[in-house]
């Protein structure tokens, strides 16, 4: 096992792989907030500027904890970046999907999994593509209603070849609000062996809808806190939440 010194610094170097200074302006209004279990975590989110019109988004979770899953989560983050960044103009969703499946597969050689949402959001004509490997549904919402951003296909790193990949692209509704999570988030546990669920986050996106994007998060934090109790956080949990302007 790495000693503490080299755990330290391994979480500092994971720092430098998140998104520092998320976008809030005229056009969107992004904030994230990641509470990691261990000093390294299997947790991962990204928002890429790729022009000045569109955008690039993802949140990930490996299966498994401890140094090895936050290693094979490292791994990803800069093959999904070096992706991104050199073939953004002419890659697919389905194409992007494809490679970091092989580059799991490579990396984790059948032990570990990642579960992977992206989307990519093009401000000019209001829509978002996205895909959805295996992770938990993101919640779209425009105050009353929502949809879970469901399409997809399975877990990266589960087989050599992905047996189908669906994608879905939606046009998006002014002022409407995403909420990506992990699953950390979802299956807290309260003191009664009560987990949190999405309904509470439902619940909570509605009744603080109008809030900006970095309130929210942190009343949803707060919400958590208060109903885990005296329990610990059992699993890492991110949170990156977007409204669309």
């Amino acid at each position: 096992e790495l000693n503490k010194k080299e755990m330290e610094m391994a979480a500092e170097m994971q720092k430098l792989l998140f998104p520092t200074n998320l976008p809030s302006g005229d056009k969107i209004d992004v904030a994230a907030r990641y509470e990691s279990k261990h000093l390294v975590g299997g947790d991962y989110y990204d928002f890429l500027s790729l022009n000045e019109n569109e955008y690039f988004f993802c949140i990930a979770d490996v299966s498994g904890k401890g140094t090895s899953a936050a290693l094979l989560m490292s791994n990803f983050q800069a093959k999904l970046r070096a992706n991104i960044k050199y073939n953004y103009a002419d890659i697919s969703l389905k194409d992007l999907i494809e490679n970091l499946n092989d580059d799991v597969n490579n990396a984790a050689k059948g032990e570990k999994f990642i579960t992977f949402f992206a989307g990519h959001y093009n401000k000019l004509n209001n829509t978002l593509q996205y895909v959805n490997a295996g992770h938990n549904y993101p919640i779209l919402s425009d105050g009353k209603n929502f949809k879970l951003l469901n399409k997809g296909c399975i877990g990266l790193g589960m087989f050599d070849q992905l047996p189908s990949i669906e994608t879905e692209e939606i046009t998006i509704g002014s002022g409407n609000v995403l909420v990506c999570y992990t699953d950390g988030l979802v299956e807290l546990e309260n003191e009664e062996g009560e987990q949190f669920e999405t309904d509470r986050l439902h619940e909570i996106v509605k009744n603080n809808f109008h809030l900006s994007m970095k309130d929210l998060d942190s009343v949803i934090f707060h919400e958590l806190n208060r109903f885990k109790g005296e329990k610990e956080f059992l699993d890492d949990t991110a949170l990156l939440s977007c409204r669309f302007l």
